[in-house]
């Protein structure tokens, strides 16, 4: 008989780590954001072997406490969530993902991210940008340089309304993009629709390419189908190209820590991707 589902939230924190004690802080906020970025892998195992990704609170919280990370719906709609239950007030926004985009072109609102207001401001939190995401939140203002642990970030401002930005990430040799968005709030049935498309759609790089991310204290563990990096945090990086499915089995089990072995037709997906397919933006 298999185990019950695990939907109890203080699984959560026994994962991510505890809160911070006393209500809603800046310094709380940050604890917990890091503390879910480091826990829980970024991963497509799911839509890559062509299962479904539920977006329920109970689906997310079993999913997590077994060995298995997400993407942006899954990691932000449960980190929300948390946020909730500890009394932060919260705005969750859809983004238009600018990664490896043309100038000009209007992409599709695929990425979901929180604006948080805590201590009199409002704050990006973001769980799950794959390797760009940024691992403290960032203060929704205008061109100011702000560190994390894992890089730097600006907010930059577009149009005229006031309330829409371009974050972007000091790549080293400039500023890159990485989505833009508007503060205002989008709701479930919005996450629903975008989730659907990413986890569906031929055209989704979720269904084609294999993409793992976990993030560490000195850097972050990449996988982008058979081409495995580590991005160390003074800037530095190693890489190495994988050549058989069991090959990359072990590394998502033992590097990125998820049960890669159980996730029904991996394995096919696998064997169709041990030669390297071109560079892309590990998300």
């Amino acid at each position: 008989m298999s185990a019950a589902p695990n939907t109890s939230i203080d699984a959560y924190f026994d994962l991510v780590g505890q809160p911070a004690p006393g209500g809603p802080s800046l310094a709380g906020l940050a604890r917990l954001q890091l503390g879910h970025i480091m826990a829980i892998p970024f991963e497509n195992l799911n839509p890559l072997a062509g299962l479904t990704v539920p977006l329920d609170i109970p689906a997310l919280l079993d999913k997590f406490t077994h060995r298995r990370g997400g993407y942006c719906f899954e990691h932000n709609l449960l980190y929300r969530h948390a946020l909730d239950t500890l009394g932060y007030r919260t705005t969750p926004l859809l983004a238009r993902v600018r990664v490896n985009a043309a100038p000009g072109v209007v992409t599709p609102r695929t990425h979901m991210l929180l604006l948080v207001e805590v201590e009199g401001e409002r704050w990006l939190s973001d769980t799950g940008f794959g390797k760009a995401t940024p691992t403290a939140p960032l203060r929704l203002v205008p061109g100011e340089a702000q560190s994390t642990p894992h890089g730097v970030y600006r907010l930059v401002p577009e149009g005229d309304a006031g309330d829409s930005f371009l974050l972007e990430t000091d790549a080293g040799d400039g500023w890159a993009p990485l989505y833009a968005f508007e503060s205002r709030p989008a709701y479930p049935v919005d996450f629903e629709m975008s989730n659907w498309y990413v986890s569906t759609h031929p055209a989704s790089h979720f269904t084609r390419d294999l993409i793992a991310v976990r993030t560490v204290a000195n850097g972050r563990h990449v996988l982008h189908n058979a081409r495995y990096s580590f991005y160390a945090v003074d800037g530095t990086a190693t890489r190495k190209e994988l050549a058989t499915p069991a090959a990359l089995v072990h590394l998502l089990e033992n590097t990125f820590g998820l049960a890669a072995g159980s996730v029904p037709g991996l394995g096919a997906k696998l064997s169709e991707i041990v030669s390297p397919r071109g560079e892309g933006f590990e998300r």
